[in-house]
């Protein structure tokens, strides 16, 4: 059982995001290497072996990657009918302790707001590629997106409306497994830069943004990874500089929205509304490093 125990995992396809299942194959691979150095079973494994796995990785691992790590050897006993042995005592008790040796925050992204947007808007160059970024930038701001939320977007998820603006349906989101889906709405700008992109590409139907090579672009999904990298790109293109910890990274669109909300009066809920959150903290959090002198 031990030597296939990625065939669990296997059945979880459909069930679960792409990216939790990686996450699960990542995760259980490092505790099952970690077991195998020390010549401990891993599958099943005792609460013993999961409680000094943490000691041991509580000095190099932050305690929101051990907690993942925790759930992905959850899930593989649960598939595989053994005992959880994550939910004894010891391993609680060494959570706790991994937790408060290493007290943090979560790391912020840095926001990027509409003055910044538009700056990375005019480093995208006149090509295939810049047009494709263009639409990257412009359609994650306005709708909020993740950067996995606004890589899936499809064609047929825009629709024209009768003044010549689109309506977007996100169709799933992490905190929404179900799929029941949100919709946005885009400016005038950024529909006008969907037009150019679909008239450029010709595509009717499949993936909105695209890998583009040379003068084409394929018919393909882009990585969620690349949204960061281009954010990255033009940020250092346009010089827009850290701000203490706070990053540019692939969420930096939809935290620089939110806070462009605040900054335009509105209000938490249609602050939620708009981003499709569930939960006042997690907004409250996105917005704390709006400057609230901008209002006086």
């Amino acid at each position: 059982m031990t030597a296939h125990w990625f065939k669990h995992i296997d059945r979880l396809d459909g069930a679960y995001s792409d990216h939790t299942l990686r996450s699960y194959k990542s995760d259980f691979a490092m505790f099952a290497a970690w077991c195998r150095s020390h010549r401990v079973p891993f599958l099943p494994a005792s609460s013993d072996t999961v409680a000094a796995h943490i000691e041991a990785e509580r000095t190099r691992l932050k305690p929101g990657t051990l907690k993942r790590r925790l759930a992905a050897i959850r899930k593989l006993h649960f598939l595989a009918n053994e005992a959880d042995p994550t939910s004894d005592a010891e391993v609680d008790l060494a959570m706790r302790r991994a937790c408060r040796s290493k007290p943090s925050r979560p790391q912020q992204a840095l926001g990027i707001t509409a003055e910044k947007r538009d700056r990375l808007l005019a480093q995208c160059s006149d090509d295939l590629i810049g047009l494709r970024d263009m639409v990257l930038v412009a359609v994650g701001f306005d709708t909020l997106c993740r950067r996995g939320e606004i890589v899936a977007l499809a064609v047929t998820d825009f629709t024209k409306r009768d003044d010549g603006r689109y309506s977007v349906l996100i169709r799933r989101a992490k905190n929404d497994p179900e799929g029941a889906g949100r919709t946005a709405q885009l400016s005038t700008r950024s529909s006008e830069l969907v037009d150019q992109w679909l008239a450029a590409t010709g595509a009717a139907s499949g993936p909105l943004l695209r890998p583009v090579y040379g003068s084409r672009a394929l018919a393909l999904y882009l990585e969620p990874v690349t949204v960061g990298r281009v954010l990255k790109k033009l940020s250092k293109q346009a010089y827009i500089q850290t701000e203490g910890q706070c990053r540019v990274s692939g969420h930096s669109l939809r935290v620089g929205a939110a806070q462009e909300l605040v900054m335009n009066g509105r209000g938490i809920l249609q602050v939620m509304r708009a981003g499709g959150w569930r939960s006042m903290s997690v907004v409250a959090r996105y917005v704390e490093h709006v400057d609230l002198d901008v209002w006086s």
